[in-house]
């Protein structure tokens, strides 16, 4: 089988006309209705199969040869166009919002016939309609956004009989429309309110909340948690929505760490988020599948992606619905509502990241809103309010990168090497002075000594002619105040500054009207 993927694989790189990154369709499987979500199962047989969601019913799907898919069952429901999937042991839970409960399916005969299955609507808290669900490592089944209640999360239990779930509490504040838990904390997807929540489940009949935090696009509608715990990465389901990632390591304090997204400006909706060894899978609307280097969690970089979704561009609910990346295989499955069931090969590589600071030459204060892009690609950033940016390519190669800010002149790096998985960082100096004259390169100089100097220091001075009208020296504090200013006559010749400044640090520069010679920074002791 690897070595069947592995010439699709060659194959694509050299022959296809419609290239994608670090991802390749092996196989696709048309369905005649529109499909939402998909979730995988693998049996003791090492058979992996796709769980479907179709609009009159749940589909499953032998994957295990991505170049022959087969559907080997089918179970006719409701229709809507909602359908999520989640698996417990050899069971299979299915949701929807077109009623009826979640639908239960024995999964221990495959690959041979399934014969039992049923539904489960609750008692405690009954239940008709329900949007998601999720099952954690403890057997607990989390049900989302049903019509119980506020549609918070109704808690069960499975390990007792998991084609009977035990009802344990629920969770009512507010509407969940989806979410995972992890040991005994719940992440819930508050997609009305904006945020998302962490809720002590230690005690199922009495969940509370932890923390909350609101989501870029304040439209929350998944949550995923690293493998290590400490990070959350969410979606906002609007155009323009965000990749969202957050340190959730001390719940008093919660911050957003980077935020993304595919295709920007494109008006792409998010859909679903999922971690696999700090990649973001994410089933991503119009754009297909995407996926992301989040080993660093405050540079995510999209290093994968396969458009399953190629008639449909921009905003609108067209597209992939879902992606399972967690198969033995490594392959990854993609639920297009219009194309149809697609099992991808994707190469995982880490993201070339390019991190740093830009600060002011002269005083040394950073910069923000600085205009960073790697030249020839699409990739760019801009600096925070601290001076720092964090971006990069998922292409190794030496390139030339462009720091621009309208008030510095701009700066050209050449040459600069970037590779996957390594950490490239340079602390970057802008100059905000010209030494030019309608674009000719004036000679002009100043000097100041001794510096530091206690009473006073001398400036010394040579400048062109044409700089000279109108010429001046002048003294500004750190803070750019101007403290002192000395009109001057001729082409070159000192004068002392200084005898009236307190202690600290100043700057001084030659100029006239029109032109900078790059200042000098001066300390009174």
């Amino acid at each position: 089988m690897k070595k069947l993927q592995l010439t699709v694989f060659i194959i694509f790189l050299f022959f296809s006309a419609n290239a994608q990154l670090n991802m390749i369709e092996a196989g696709n499987k048309p369905y005649i209705y529109p499909l939402s979500d998909v979730w995988g199962y693998a049996d003791s047989q090492s058979n992996e199969y796709a769980l479907v969601g179709v609009y009159n019913g749940f589909s499953i799907v032998d994957v295990t040869d991505p170049s022959s898919l087969s559907e080997i069952y089918f179970e006719e429901g409701v229709e809507s166009i909602w359908r999520d999937i989640k698996t417990w042991g050899e069971y299979a839970y299915v949701s929807t919002e077109g009623g009826g409960g979640i639908l239960i399916v024995d999964l221990s005969p495959l690959p041979g016939d399934i014969i039992n299955s049923n539904y489960f609507t609750g008692s405690t808290f009954p239940f008709s309609t329900v949007h998601n669900l999720y099952i954690d490592e403890y057997g607990k089944l989390y049900i989302f956004g049903s019509d119980s209640g506020t549609g918070g999360a109704i808690i069960c239990d499975l390990t007792a009989d998991p084609m009977n779930p035990t009802e344990l509490g629920r969770f009512d504040d507010y509407y969940f429309h989806d979410g995972m838990a992890r040991g005994d904390t719940l992440w819930g997807g508050a997609i009305y309110e904006g945020v998302f929540s962490a809720v002590d489940v230690s005690d199922p009949a009495t969940p509370y909340v932890m923390a909350t935090k609101s989501t870029p696009s304040t439209f929350t509608h998944n949550t995923w948690i690293s493998d290590n715990g400490k990070f959350l990465f969410t979606t906002d389901e609007v155009s323009n929505g965000y990749i969202g990632a957050y340190d959730v390591s001390d719940f008093d304090n919660i911050v957003e760490t980077d935020r993304v997204q595919s295709s920007p400006g494109n008006n792409i909706i998010p859909h679903n988020v999922h971690v696999l060894n700090d990649f973001l899978v994410t089933s991503y609307y119009s754009d297909g599948i995407t996926i992301h280097d989040a080993a660093r969690p405050h540079n995510l970089i999209e290093v994968g992606n396969y458009d399953t979704s190629p008639n449909f561009s921009g905003s609108g609910y067209n597209g992939s619905w879902g992606a399972y990346p967690f198969l033995p295989s490594g392959n990854v499955l993609a639920s297009d509502i219009e194309e149809g069931l697609s099992v991808l090969i994707p190469e995982y590589k880490r993201g070339c990241y390019f991190e740093g600071t830009v600060v002011d030459s002269v005083t040394g204060l950073s910069i923000n809103n600085v205009e960073i892009k790697i030249l020839s690609t699409e990739y760019s950033e801009a600096t925070n309010f601290s001076g720092d940016f964090a971006f990069g390519t998922p292409t190794a190669g030496v390139y030339d990168i462009e720091f621009y800010h309208p008030d510095y002149n701009t700066k050209t790096l050449e040459a600069v090497s970037l590779d996957n998985g390594v950490l490239t960082e340079m602390n970057v100096e802008l100059s905000s002075w010209f030494t030019s004259i309608e674009n000719e390169l004036e000679t002009a100089q100043i000097t100041a000594g001794p510096n530091p100097f206690n009473e006073s220091l001398n400036l010394n001075y040579t400048m062109e002619e044409k700089l000279s009208s109108d010429a001046r020296i002048s003294v500004y504090s750190m803070g750019g105040l101007l403290l002192e200013e000395h009109k001057i006559y001729s082409q070159e010749s000192s004068l002392k500054i200084g005898s009236r400044l307190s202690a600290g640090i100043y700057i001084v520069k030659l100029h006239n009207a029109n032109t900078f010679v790059a200042p000098i920074r001066i300390q009174k002791l």
